[in-house]
């Protein structure tokens, strides 16, 4: 028997084990016996003992797993599935890690090992390419209403290009009021990109997060980038989305703004991947046993908690699809407390209105509507079929939207909106054109 590298992940980055290899069913490979059960318990154990970051856990397995081949609990196995399957289950009742995974393999496959060790050029340019095509995981940028910026960043690439990518996307919000990073589709990546794009968060280097290597006996801890190219983003709120696909780099990017209370966190608690997973394969004659385990853990240096499974749970708790609306209502709410110019604190009033509307929005009510129907002056209000409609004198007619009580946007004009006035007894006796600006105008409703 002899061991070999089977897999090993990048820092942060979470595959499921069967997309690295799939496993060897019943029957598949050759039978075993006593001394090369005994031979798999051996390897295994001392790998769990060794590397599983879980101490304690790792101690209470291994002496479960030697004590049943001790007592005959595996004599019955011949199979190598259905025992790597005995022993796994075995290990998960002590201590549940859906990280965790024991299964049989086929045998290697020399010329798939060489390949692997020896990457093709042609694969490497055909992912330069996929990931350049999806600009290194930056999505969009762009500046939303109340000169919030937005990104939403999907992948936490590696490489000069991926830094250029995001220096660009970073920059391109640098000067807007608030900004918003949307991790919602984000699975994680490099380890590297989170120092980066946390270092234009920052004044100075900030200390992120500290990660336990439990076979190496050490402890690294990750800083923010000290330099980064073009205009820092300081002042300004910043908020994070999340999902339940938010998850490991992502998840760690959005833990560490959290606890240094750089970002409010806005969506679906995170998907709960705090621990960084190794695989080894044991080659036997004709089969291998795999094991994947955890081999690292991320804490916050501050209290020694982190959030492998329970997630990063957001400030601010609302269903994934609604967290753009949410934190940039909020943005728009922040600002409009700290602003003391009246005319630009009315602008950012009538952006957070719209955005607000679709938080909550508003349904026709047939019966309700046909209050507002007829003429005030140049302008009336009308029903055709099924849709309601403004019209001023000869132009155009826009269909109504409601925004509030009362208030009502007009087809797709940004800069104007309409409102309605009741008397003392609730009848509506006015109509009243809203403008961005501030300025309005107003006509009597028509009583003939």
């Amino acid at each position: 028997m002899r061991r070999i590298p089977w897999i090993f992940l990048a820092t942060l980055l979470a595959v499921p084990l069967s997309a690295q290899a799939q496993p060897a069913g019943q029957g598949e490979t050759p039978v075993i016996n006593g001394p090369t059960r005994a031979a798999i318990v051996d390897s295994i154990t001392a790998v769990i003992d060794s590397v599983y970051v879980l101490g304690e856990p790792a101690e209470m397995i291994v002496a479960e797993l030697r004590k049943n081949l001790a007592d005959g609990a595996y004599d019955e196995f011949t199979d190598p599935a259905a025992f790597a399957q005995r022993l796994y289950d075995d290990a998960q009742a002590i201590n549940h890690d859906g990280h965790f995974d024991i299964r049989a393999l086929p045998p290697a496959n020399p010329r798939a090992e060489v390949a692997r060790q020896e990457e093709d050029p042609t694969e490497i340019e055909r992912r330069r390419r996929i990931n350049r095509s999806r600009n290194y995981g930056f999505r969009k940028a762009e500046i939303l209403s109340g000169g919030v910026g937005y990104i939403r960043f999907d992948q936490f690439s590696h490489g000069d290009d991926a830094f250029l990518a995001a220096a660009a996307a970073m920059n391109f919000v640098a000067n807007s009021n608030a900004v918003i990073i949307d991790l919602r589709n984000n699975g994680g990546g490099s380890a590297a990109m989170i120092r980066f794009v946390a270092g234009y968060l920052f004044e100075e280097n900030a200390h992120l997060i500290n990660w336990d290597i439990r076979a190496e006996g050490k402890t690294d801890q990750s800083y923010s980038a000290d330099y980064v190219p073009g205009q820092r983003i300081i002042e300004q709120p910043v908020y994070i989305l999340t999902s339940g696909r938010t998850f490991s780099a992502a998840e760690e990017f959005t833990f560490d703004m959290k606890n240094l209370e750089r970002a409010t966190v806005v969506g679906d608690t995170t998907g709960g991947a705090g621990h960084t997973v190794a695989g080894y394969a044991f080659a036997f004659d004709g089969f291998r046993i795999g094991i994947r385990l955890p081999y690292g853990r991320a804490y916050n240096p501050e209290n020694d908690e982190g959030w492998e499974g329970v997630g990063v749970i957001p400030h601010i708790t609302v269903p994934a699809a609604q967290a753009l609306d949410a934190a940039h209502g909020d943005a728009l709410a922040r600002l409009i407390e700290n602003e003391e110019d009246e005319e630009f604190r009315a602008v950012l009033q009538w952006d957070r209105v719209e955005v607000v509307s679709r938080l909550e929005p508003m349904k026709f009510d047939p019966d309700v509507m046909e209050e507002y129907l007829g003429r005030y002056g140049p302008r009336r209000i009308f029903v055709e079929d099924g849709e309601y409609y403004y019209q001023r004198e000869d132009r155009a007619p826009h269909r109504l939207s409601p925004l509030g009580e009362d208030l009502f946007q007009v087809g797709d004009l940004d800069y104007f909106r309409l409102s309605f006035e009741r008397d003392e007894g609730g009848r509506i006796v006015k109509i009243i054109g809203l403008y961005r600006g501030g300025r309005t105008d107003e006509n009597l409703r028509d009583e003939s």
